[in-house]
């Protein structure tokens, strides 16, 4: 019952991952640069708005999956994602796009805190490896879309997105076969201005590597796409076969990294992989070559499959049991605060200085991240 629930639950979370990934990394940099002229810097503001309204309801977001349980909060998530995707199809204007994005941005608030709060529900010290088996489904999902969105995005506006509706759709529609459990009666009592304080003092450990880690992902979310296009000049095919080869890495060897993570000592995982995407984000704007881009991009997506699970297994073992639900909504509105800087810092970077600027900040900030992480007190982190 088990397993067949989780299961489901991840293929319903990769089905709006799918339209994450194809959405914020290749449909959105592509249409409103390209087809609305639109500037990069207001690109990135456009992305930015999406995540600003998913961390500002984050918290209440979070908080609210223990109170009513998280089967009520992934319907309203899946229901209303897939209403105001619906309605971005008929934007024409740019506060249209900009007020969609900001209602996708509040549906997908509760996604992520329900769903580990869901899975995680007594694993245990195998944590890791549960989560590598989860995360490999919804990377599958995200990698997918953005293949599918690079082979599709010179189609005319609106048809390119109209295809997206479909996978939303079914999402929600699977949505309604979670079971009720008894977790799902109301747990938390306490009220988010009681719970933040003690989740910031679980976390601020983490604060040293978490910060520079979260600008650094959100740096890159508006100019990958648009780089690998018309930087190094890759047509469809090209990017498609980048673009799946990166998140295919890690969705093949997830699993696997989960477990070794939870062997080997998550600190030393954690800290190991994220040096080594930054390194390879650094190497980045020196691959002239396709088949240099290729190794990098598999480098990235080999390095990520141990970084994510790892960090992950650390977040959820300081996070208060009793309200992993706010935990973690606290967790990730401090986490969702790179989603509304960094795609502003990356569209600005590129605007005003060079295109290989973002990757240079970013694959910078992460070495502090890994640095950092690497003198954090093992008592804390493992277990």
């Amino acid at each position: 019952m088990l397993r067949s629930e989780t299961g489901l639950l991840a293929v319903s979370i990769a089905l709006v991952e799918f339209v994450h990934g194809a959405l914020l990394f290749v449909l959105l940099p592509t249409i409103l640069t390209q087809r609305f002229g639109w500037p990069m810097g207001t690109t990135g503001a456009a992305v930015s708005t999406y995540f600003f309204a998913e961390v500002a309801l984050k918290l209440v977001a979070g908080w609210m999956v223990d109170r009513i349980g998280t089967r009520k909060m992934l319907l309203y998530g899946f229901w209303l994602y897939f209403a105001a995707f619906v309605a971005l199809l008929t934007s024409r204007g740019t506060l249209q796009v900009f007020i969609t994005l900001a209602v996708m941005g509040a549906a997908a608030s509760p996604l992520w805190p329900a769903a580990l709060t869901r899975v995680t529900k007594g694993a245990g010290p195998a944590v890791g490896g549960i989560l590598g088996r989860v995360f490999s489904m919804w990377f599958l999902g995200g990698g997918a879309g953005i293949g599918l969105a690079t082979l599709i995005s010179r189609a005319a506006h609106p048809i390119s997105l109209g295809v997206f509706v479909i996978p939303l759709l079914a999402a929600a529609l699977l949505g309604l076969r979670l079971p009720k459990v008894e977790t799902e009666t109301p747990l938390a009592r306490v009220s988010p201005g009681q719970l933040v304080p003690s989740v910031v003092r679980a976390l601020a450990g983490l604060a040293t590597s978490l910060v520079p880690q979260i600008i650094a992902a959100g740096v890159l979310i508006p100019i990958i796409v648009p780089y690998l296009e018309f930087v190094r000049g890759l047509d469809e095919r090209e990017l498609f076969l980048l673009l799946i080869l990166g998140p295919g890495s890690a969705l093949l060897l997830m699993e696997r990294a989960g477990h070794i993570g939870d062997r080997f000592g998550r600190q030393r995982t954690y800290s190991l992989g994220l040096g080594s995407v930054a390194l390879l984000l650094l190497l980045l704007p020196f691959c002239h070559q396709l088949w240099q881009l290729i190794l990098d991009f598999i480098g990235i997506g080999v390095a990520y499959a141990f970084v994510l699970p790892a960090w992950n297994s650390i977040m959820l073992r300081l996070l208060p049991d009793e309200v992993r639900g706010a935990g973690l909504g606290v967790a990730m509105t401090i986490e969702g605060m790179g989603g509304v800087i960094g795609p502003l810092v990356g569209g600005a970077l590129w605007q005003w200085t060079n295109p290989s600027s973002p990757f240079y900040l970013s694959g910078g900030l992460l070495l502090i991240a890994a640095g950092t992480s690497a003198r954090w007190r093992s008592d804390l982190v493992e277990g």
